[in-house]
C-alpha cells in the first residue's frame, strides 16, 4: 500500500506560515507537503533535489529527444523514442532515484545505478523494454477486460499528470534497490498516494497513456471540482485539489525544473507562490473551437476544447474559468456559431475577449478617459481591438495578439518587477555611497510586447527603451505610452542579431527585464546579453523549464555564479550574475501553468 501523504494544510497548524500572496515571503528552506510530494518531509525534499541532480548529470546519449508528435502505440507502429514526452521521460527517471534514495538513505550516490531497467547505453535492451509494454492499450486492439488494471500513483509531471504504477510505493523501493524499472502509466486527474483504476489508451517509449476510470484510495488532498466539466475537458489540470495546495505544487515544479536544469539550482530558494486574487472567474480570454465532421449534423457540432487525451472536442457551453464578461461573450459567440454552422466547410476557432469602454459609448475613443471610468465589455472579432486596464494604466492591442489573461494579478505581477528594480537600485546606491543617487537610470523591455513592462516601470528611470521584433508590437506599444503620458519610453524595432545595438546607456546603469514566449529565448539572444552586461536582469517567464534552461545556458557561459561556483570557461565573461530572488506568481488557477521571475545582479 502506498504511504498516506499529509495535507500541507493539516501541517501548517504546527504554526503559521508566510502568507502565500506576499511578494515579500522569504524562500522557504523545507520542501511543504504537497499532492506531488505527499508528506513533504525534509529527507524526501533532499531526495527529490538529489535525484534532479544525478538526471542532469546523465550523459548526452541519455538527454530524450523533444516531443515531436506522432501516434506510437498504434497497430501499425511501436512506439519510438523520438516521439515520447521528455517529461515524462525524465519525471520516471526521477521517481526511481527518488525510489532508490528513500531505501537508502545512508548510502553513496556513487552506488546508485546509472541507468534504472537496462545496462547503461545498452540500447538495445532500452528498446526491448520501451516496446514490450505489460498490457494491452485501446489503439493497440486491445479488448476493455485488458486494458483495465488497478495502479498506484507515485508523483505528478510538471503537468499535473499522475506517474503511476502497477507495483506499490514499498514494491517501487524494491525494484529500485534491484536496479529495475517498471512499467509506467501517465494518468490524468490523479494524485500522489492515490490507489487508481484506468484504461490503457497508447503505449509510449516505456510507458503507457491511460485514461482515470475511477478512484480506488483517495487522497486526502482530493476535493469535488466544482467544474462540471472537469475530467473530461483538458483545460484544467488541478480542480481535484484546493487552491493552497495547488500553490504548493507550482512551487515544487518551479524547484524541480531549475533542479533538472542544473544541480547547482537546487540550492536556491523558491519563494511561496503569489496567489491570484480570482481563483475562478479570472481568465479575459478564451478561444473555444468546432471540427466539422461529415457525420455530424450542424446542429450536433461540439463547440469547445479539446476532450482530454484526445483529438476531439468536448461542448462546452460554460467555462469557469473565465470573466462574467467573457462567460456572457462566449454564449454570445456559441450562438452565432451555430446559426452559421452550415456555411462552415471547415472547423474554426472562435475568440472572446474582454475589454474595457467608455460607459455610454462602448465604440469611443479611451485616450483620455481615466481607467476607473472605463466598463467591461467584450470583443469577437479576430481583428478587433481591445483595451486592458492594469491600475491606472490603459493598453490597446489587436485583439488576436498577445497580453496576460488574468487581469486581477497584472497590478501586483508588474509592482513587483518595479519593486524589484527599486530595491536593488537603492542596495546598489547604498554600496556605492550614492545618496539619493539612482544608480539604475535606464530600462531595456526586451520582448517587449505592446509595453505593458516597460510602461509600468517607466516612471522610475531617465529612458526606457523596448525592443521587439514585431512592427505591430512596436507600434502598439508606442502608442501605449503616448496614452500614458510615459513620455521617456521609445520603442524601437530591433534585429534579434544585434538586439543591444539602440541602446546607449552603459550597461554599469541599465536594468534590463526579458520576458519571452514559452519557449523561452535563444543562445544568440542570451549571448548577447551576456556580453552587453547590464546590472540588473529581471527574468520573467510563463515556460519555467525553458527558463532554467536558458539560466544554465548563462552558467555554461561562465556568467552566473551559484555559491561561489562558475563554470570552467575559456573566455570569461566581463559581467558574472548572482541569482538575487525567485519569485513564482500563479496568473492561472486550476491549471499546471506558472509563472515566474528571476532577479539577476551583476557581481561587482
Amino acid at each position: 500500500m502506498p504511504s498516506t501523504p499529509t495535507s500541507p494544510l493539516a501541517a501548517s497548524a504546527a504554526g503559521p506560515a508566510p502568507p502565500s500572496d506576499s511578494a515579500s515571503a522569504a524562500p522557504a528552506t523545507k520542501r511543504e507537503a504537497s499532492p506531488a510530494t505527499g508528506g513533504g518531509t525534509e529527507d524526501q525534499a533532499e531526495a527529490a533535489a538529489a535525484a534532479a541532480a544525478d538526471l542532469h548529470q546523465a550523459g548526452p546519449d541519455q538527454k530524450r529527444a523533444r516531443l515531436q508528435g506522432g501516434r506510437a502505440g498504434n497497430k501499425k507502429k511501436h512506439p519510438r523514442k523520438a516521439n515520447a514526452d521528455e517529461t515524462m521521460l525524465d519525471a520516471i527517471e526521477l521517481l526511481m532515484r527518488s525510489a532508490w534514495r528513500e531505501a537508502n538513505p545512508d548510502a553513496d550516490a556513487q552506488a546508485m545505478p546509472l541507468v534504472f531497467g537496462w545496462p547503461a547505453n545498452d540500447k538495445q535492451a532500452e528498446a526491448e523494454f520501451c516496446r514490450a509494454p505489460p498490457v494491452a492499450s485501446k489503439l493497440s486492439g486491445g479488448l476493455p477486460s485488458e486494458c483495465e488494471i488497478s495502479v498506484y500513483v507515485h508523483e505528478l509531471t510538471e503537468r499535473g499528470a499522475g506517474v503511476a504504477t502497477r507495483e506499490s510505493a514499498d514494491g517501487l523501493r524494491q525494484l529500485a534497490l534491484a536496479g529495475k524499472r517498471p512499467w509506467a502509466f501517465v494518468v490524468p486527474f490523479t494524485l500522489r498516494g492515490e490507489k487508481v483504476r484506468v484504461r490503457s489508451v497508447r503505449h509510449e517509449w516505456g510507458y503507457t497513456q491511460a485514461d482515470l476510470l475511477g478512484v480506488i484510495e483517495k487522497s486526502p488532498l482530493r476535493i469535488d471540482a466544482p467544474c462540471r466539466y472537469f475530467g473530461q475537458c483538458s483545460g484544467c489540470q488541478l480542480q481535484h485539489i484546493g487552491y493552497a495546495d495547488q500553490l504548493v505544487f507550482k512551487r515544487q515544479m518551479v524547484e524541480r525544473a531549475l533542479a533538472q536544469a542544473n544541480p547547482l539550482f537546487a540550492k536556491l530558494g523558491v519563494a511561496r507562490v503569489i496567489r491570484s486574487p480570482l481563483e475562478f472567474g479570472y481568465r479575459t480570454k478564451l478561444t473555444p473551437h468546432f471540427d466539422i465532421r461529415k457525420d455530424t449534423p450542424p446542429d450536433n457540432v461540439a463547440i469547445g476544447f479539446a476532450l482530454a487525451g484526445q483529438r476531439k472536442v468536448l461542448d462546452i457551453e460554460d467555462c469557469m474559468i473565465g470573466t462574467d464578461t467573457v462567460r456572457a461573450g462566449a454564449k454570445k459567440a456559441r450562438e452565432d456559431a451555430r446559426a452559421k454552422m452550415a456555411s462552415y466547410k471547415r472547423g474554426a476557432t472562435l475568440l472572446i475577449r474582454e475589454t474595457n469602454v467608455p460607459r455610454d459609448h462602448p465604440q469611443g475613443d479611451v485616450t483620455d478617459i481615466p481607467a476607473s471610468e472605463l466598463v467591461k465589455d467584450y470583443v469577437l472579432d479576430h481583428k478587433g481591438w481591445v483595451t486592458d486596464v492594469v491600475g491606472k494604466l490603459k493598453f490597446r492591442y489587436p485583439a488576436s495578439s498577445f497580453f496576460q489573461n488574468n487581469s486581477s494579478i497584472l497590478p501586483a505581477f508588474t509592482g513587483y518587477v518595479r519593486d524589484e528594480l527599486n530595491r536593488w537600485n537603492q542596495r546598489l546606491a547604498d554600496a556605492a555611497s550614492e545618496e539619493n543617487a539612482r544608480v539604475l537610470t535606464h530600462l531595456v523591455d526586451a520582448y517587449c510586447g505592446s509595453g505593458l513592462f516597460g510602461i509600468a516601470c517607466h516612471s522610475d528611470f531617465q529612458k526606457v527603451v523596448g525592443i521587439e521584433i514585431s512592427n505591430e508590437s512596436i507600434s502598439c506599444a508606442n502608442n501605449n505610452a503616448r496614452m500614458n503620458g510615459a513620455d521617456n519610453c521609445d520603442f524601437l524595432l530591433g534585429d534579434a542579431s544585434k538586439i543591444f545595438d539602440k541602446v546607449e546607456a552603459s550597461p554599469r546603469n541599465t536594468a534590463v527585464i526579458i520576458d519571452p514566449p514559452r519557449k523561452g529565448s535563444n543562445p544568440d539572444f542570451l549571448d548577447q546579453l551576456i556580453a552587453y552586461g547590464p546590472r540588473v536582469i529581471v527574468y520573467i517567464a510563463c515556460g519555467v523549464p525553458a527558463q532554467a534552461r536558458d539560466l544554465n545556458h548563462m552558467f555554461g557561459r561562465g556568467a552566473i555564479s551559484i555559491d561561489g561556483t562558475t563554470a570552467p570557461v575559456e573566455n570569461r565573461p566581463a559581467s558574472v550574475y548572482s541569482l538575487a530572488s525567485i519569485q513564482p506568481f500563479d496568473l492561472f488557477p486550476q491549471t499546471y501553468h506558472v509563472e515566474n521571475i528571476v532577479t539577476l545582479v551583476r557581481q561587482d
